[in-house]
């Protein structure tokens, strides 16, 4: 059952390996036993017991469902194995061959070296030499290499419980005398009333998360834990819609804001995000941006993680500088183009009133009261050129795409103005120009007709020609066949002259019957023609 032969096995062969399987599992026989005498269990499936073809098990056996890791185990290093911190090997007192030539280290090169470089190193001057490192080559296996407390010390954690014993110590000491200058004062009815408080709850660490202690009168403590207050919305509560922001319950942070629909100024809570983007976060982000343009350009600025105050002391003078070119720039185009007298603003103007009413709708419109100054252009408006009563741009043609002037219809300026004479001379010739396109356009349509025409009665005349053809020949094959049913094969009945060549013209119709019913050898189907 448990071999992994997968050899060919006769019906016979086959029968009787299932009844000795049968009585197996019946307990009737004994059950298989592997290599190491171990019994293997008859009711085991057969894809478990039967070891793979690559495997080359030609015993039954088990060995196959084993953790193959065990013998994999045993190259790598045990939990607990670690480097040697802090340890020193032998000290040599002279320079040996191979060694660092900067401390005279054996264990390791000078490129490697974490002494501080010599002006001349121990090669040279013999002095000074470094001891040996201790060395050890950890293997450790796929944990080990991620198990965090590898190579870890317990009795350093001895030294946390040292400090805090004796920080313990000392608040009872700074306790005790607090309570004997009380009673010194006459301050001590309560105390001696009264029970002690905890030290413990006393000096307890005041974290945000952790319990806070309250106070309300001497010697009677009490602890009230940092919750929200039972009046305020959970953060889930605000929004139920399941489409809404996402509340991680394990960290109680809603990064998104949970009411977009509401003003900013009617709501308590607009998501985690919203304080996040507060304060001083703005400026750091400026900050980072500003970093960041900087190694683009190839300018050498300060990490802001190692030295933050000089990069941001480097980022406002880089704003100063750039406000002033700014200004500067500004002044220089005032200066240059003129219009600062535009830009000051009289403070009378600002603060006067009006006494003239004025109503408005929901759009903004003038319901009642004076309407709005219409807002003049820079540009000169209403100037006349020339002799020409009407301005440059009153007309558009709109076929050469071209302004003008609406008295005389001239897209050419300061022309001279022909009035009405030359408006209607354009006119003119404008109604001539467009009969003569239309006269153009009746004459090019009637080419096409002609054209198009003669295209037909040609491509008729063809397809005659192809019919009265193809009539000539069917009338060829017809005479053919009547000759070829008439053919003699006597010679003595045959005519004096008629294998005489002659004078005889064969027309092209003549030709295409004969090809029509000539025989290929290579047509396939030519046996079916000549047998029909």
């Amino acid at each position: 059952m448990a071999s992994s032969t997968h050899t060919f096995r006769s019906r016979d062969e086959y029968k009787k390996a299932k009844e000795l399987e049968e009585a197996r599992k019946s307990g009737q026989i004994a059950p298989e036993v592997d290599e190491e005498g171990n019994d293997i269990n008859p009711h085991i499936p057969q894809y478990i017991s039967r070891a793979p073809w690559y495997l080359n098990q030609h015993a039954p056996s088990l060995k196959h469902q084993k953790s193959q890791l065990e013998k994999d185990r045993e190259k790598y290093d045990k939990l607990g194995a670690w480097y040697a911190r802090g340890e020193s090997g032998t000290k040599s007192t002279k320079y040996r061959k191979g060694a660092c030539q900067n401390c005279g280290s054996q264990t390791h090169k000078q490129k490697d070296c974490m002494e501080r470089p010599r002006q001349r190193g121990a090669k040279f001057t013999n002095k000074d030499i470094k001891a040996d490192e201790i060395v050890r080559d950890v293997n450790l296996d796929y944990e080990g290499k991620r198990d965090r407390w590898n190579g870890y010390d317990a009795a350093e954690y001895k030294k946390v419980i040292d400090k805090s014993n004796r920080l313990e110590d000392e608040r009872k000491k700074q306790r005790a005398q607090e309570l004997e200058d009380k009673m010194a004062a006459g301050k001590g009815g309560k105390e001696d009333s009264g029970s002690e408080p905890d030290d413990e709850a006393e000096f307890k660490l005041k974290n945000e998360a952790e319990v806070l202690l309250e106070q309300k009168d001497e010697g009677t403590p009490a602890s009230v834990r940092n919750l929200r207050i039972r009046e305020s919305t959970a953060k889930y509560l605000l929004n139920l819609d399941v489409n809404s922001a996402y509340y991680d319950p394990k960290s109680r942070s809603m990064r998104e804001d949970p009411t977009p629909q509401i003003d900013p100024e009617d709501k308590d809570y607009a998501g985690d995000n919203f304080v996040r983007l507060s304060g001083d976060v703005r400026k750091l982000a400026e900050l980072e941006l500003h970093a960041i343009k900087a190694a683009e350009e190839n300018r050498q600025l300060p990490h802001m993680q190692s030295d933050p105050s000089l990069t941001e002391m480097l980022h406002k003078n880089f704003k100063s500088r750039k406000e002033n070119q700014e200004s500067k720039l500004r002044q220089d185009v005032l200066s240059r183009y003129g219009g600062e007298e535009f830009e000051r603003v009289n403070p009378d103007v600002l603060l006067e009133q009006s006494e003239v009413y004025v109503e408005y709708n929901h759009d903004g419109k003038v319901i009642k009261g004076p309407k709005a100054a219409n807002p003049r252009s820079r540009y000169p408006e209403d100037v006349l050129e020339g002799n020409h009563p009407a301005i440059w741009g009153s007309y558009y043609d709109k076929k050469e795409r071209k302004w003008g002037y609406g008295c005389c219809l001239q897209t050419t300026r300061n022309a001279y103005c022909t009035g009405e004479e030359g408006k209607k001379a354009k006119l003119a010739s404008e109604a001539e120009m467009m009969k003569r396109s239309v006269e153009l356009k009746k004459e090019r349509e009637k080419r096409a007709r002609e054209l198009e025409a003669r295209e037909k009665e040609a491509e008729k005349s063809e397809q005659e020609l192809q019919e009265e053809s193809e009539q000539k020949v069917k009338q060829f094959m017809k005479q053919q066949d009547k000759k070829d049913r008439e053919f003699q094969p006597d010679e003595r009945k045959r005519g004096y002259n008629s294998l005489s060549g002659g004078n005889v013209d064969v027309t092209e119709e003549e030709m295409e019957a004969y090809r029509r019913r000539r025989i290929r050898s290579d047509d396939p189907m030519a046996k079916f023609i000549s047998e029909s």
